[in-house]
């Protein structure tokens, strides 16, 4: 489904402090993949997100979502199709209550509001906090929040869903109720974390970055029993492969 395919093509990005945090990066993402892009502090990942939702636009190379090439024009459009969600919720979230929030996208391209109800409803009950839609959403927990900002993004009923480091902050029983609550999703997902036991376990396609390049695209089953592309690229195998007989690591 070429459609909702995201497509980019030898992408360069510098910062004007001379940086070079994108360096000829190409990949193809289709639909329906789940793909975590993985890498040390610094190696981009960040960048690249930012490129691929048009916050940042590139030097060189191209960006496609669905065969749509994202400009300053086709904007509004890809935002519809491909939806982000930050590192920090708090980012996210800024209306007075957890209902407006999450009712915020549709309303802004001009939905009538018996539909923008029925979006925020059904996005709310999705991701289970239905009992909290009238909540100020600075009185959630950290859990509740992302929870909030996932919503929001949902409302606008995107092809693509785009997480940075969504795990971040989360104690262990909300991570792992993100993590299943993103296992669920049918939406494609593109996911950055440090977090590699749960890209392990979500990803089935993992892109390693290192100092702006792609150092390894594959299986995620693969990639992240590396024990030498791992150390290579300044990151470990996942906790729950270490002293295993798959991949022969020791702590």
């Amino acid at each position: 489904m070429s459609h909702h395919m995201t497509e980019v093509k030898d992408l360069h990005y510098v910062y004007p402090d001379g940086h070079k945090a994108v360096n000829g990066i190409s990949f193809k993402i289709h639909h329906g993949e789940s793909v975590g892009i993985i890498g040390a502090n610094g190696a981009g990942k960040s960048t690249l997100l930012m490129l691929l939702m048009g916050v940042l636009f590139p030097c060189q190379g191209e960006v496609l979502v669905g065969e749509v090439l994202v400009t300053k024009k086709t904007l509004p459009g890809i935002r519809q199709r491909m939806g982000m969600v930050f590192q920090d919720p708090d980012d996210q979230l800024f209306m007075t209550t957890v209902y407006d929030d999450v009712a915020f996208g549709p309303r802004n391209y001009n939905l009538e509001e018996k539909e923008v109800e029925k979006r925020v409803l059904q996005a709310l009950e999705m991701v289970g906090i239905l009992h909290l839609k009238d909540r100020a959403p600075f009185k959630l927990s950290g859990g509740e929040k992302r929870a909030a900002a996932i919503a929001s993004v949902l409302s606008l009923q995107p092809d693509i869903l785009v997480m940075d480091e969504p795990t971040s902050a989360l104690d262990p029983k909300s991570r792992r109720r993100l993590m299943k609550l993103l296992d669920s999703f049918e939406h494609t997902k593109i996911i950055t974390s440090h977090d590699l036991d749960m890209v392990y376990e979500l990803c089935d396609r993992s892109i390693v970055i290192k100092d702006g390049e792609i150092a390894a695209d594959g299986p995620t089953s693969k990639i992240l029993v590396d024990a030498d592309l791992m150390d290579a690229c300044g990151l470990e195998i996942p906790l729950a492969l270490q002293n295993c007989p798959v991949c022969g690591r020791k702590k």
